[in-house]
């Protein structure tokens, strides 16, 4: 079922679901050392407390290839690719990146910099679009540790013989037999069966009765998209409208706690 519930897990849950996932996985993946305070101190993102206490703990997991954990594709507080300077995340301490892959996704959680919260968790690739994927980071990992156990399961069932085959396609959504008990409801994952978040241009945005929309878009030029994701309840995808100015990338900006995704030229 593609929906999260209303409030975060705790840290402590985050932390033990990560734990008993990499048990789970059977060397599949392995967690990744704990994060010292000094350290994400140094980060252009503020972090908080609730942060901190998953960070100190593991800084995320690592699918485990040829005996070697894989940190290219590794899901953590310390991706290489947010130490680059002109990121379509957005300017520097609005954003973490969490992951990136072989298939050219990047995805990163919003951090307001005046609040220091962090919210929601997108994910981009070499296009226009962009996907909500979880409404913090607490679920986000969650949902990535019940990935974990169950391509664990689909191994042990006999519906594959390698974990990182099987995680690769419970995380695209995938499976190569969708019909088979142990990967029921992967297929839902999928990108052509998301919701779709409604999106509109910036004028279009100004001039609504809608305050959040309205002050957001006076923040943004005319070839601007604003997706609402007020009502997002799970993961939804976003189209970038194709108006002229756009180019063929977009970088992405959050507001109103991350609710209102906005994407605008990459330039």
């Amino acid at each position: 079922m593609n929906a999260f519930s209303s409030d975060p897990p705790t840290p402590r849950q985050v932390v033990a679901a990560l734990r008993a996932a990499a048990d789970a996985s059977d060397g599949g993946i392995v967690l990744l050392p704990g994060i010292s305070d000094s350290a994400m101190d140094a980060w252009d993102a503020p972090v908080p407390e609730d942060i901190r206490a998953i960070a100190r703990e593991t800084g995320g997991f690592a699918p485990v290839r040829g005996g070697s954990p894989d940190l290219f594709e590794a899901f953590g507080f310390e991706n290489e690719f947010n130490t680059e300077p002109d990121h379509r995340c957005g300017p520097p301490g609005t954003f973490r990146v969490l992951h990136t892959n072989g298939v050219a996704e990047a995805y990163y959680v919003d951090v307001d910099p005046d609040t220091g919260e962090w919210h929601g968790v997108f994910a981009f690739w070499d296009s226009l679009n962009a996907r909500f994927e979880a409404p913090s980071l607490a679920h986000w990992l969650l949902d990535l540790a019940d990935g974990v156990r169950r391509a664990a399961d689909a191994v042990r069932a006999g519906c594959y013989e390698d974990f990182d085959d099987a995680f690769s396609e419970w995380f695209f959504g995938q499976p190569a037999d969708p019909d088979a008990e142990a990967v029921r409801g992967w297929a839902d994952r999928e990108e052509l069966r998301l919701p779709r978040a409604p999106v509109v241009d910036a004028p279009t945005a100004r001039a609504s009765a809608d305050p959040v929309l309205a002050e957001a878009a006076a923040q943004l030029p005319d070839c601007a998209s604003l997706a609402d994701l007020r009502k997002a309840v799970g993961r939804t995808y976003v189209s970038t409208l194709k108006l002229p100015g756009m180019g063929i990338d977009a970088a992405f900006r959050r507001f109103h706690r991350g609710r209102i995704l906005a994407a605008v030229p990459w330039d």
